[in-house]
């Protein structure tokens, strides 16, 4: 089992993201919801779509 980057919780599916200060992380979705609401996460695509604006 894999752990929250942030939060340590174990569980099966967490979410890869870019994270502005820790780099590529894997969050659980309620770290994941904290973190996008306070805009710490920086989109994974790269490549200027509108797949990952909010």
């Amino acid at each position: 089992m894999v752990k929250c980057s942030i939060c340590g919780k174990d569980e099966n599916s967490l979410l890869k993201v870019n994270h502005r200060e820790l780099g590529t992380v894997k969050l659980c979705f309620e770290c994941w919801e904290v973190e996008r609401g306070n805009q710490n996460l920086l989109p994974s695509c790269g490549s200027g779509c509108d797949c990952c604006r909010y």
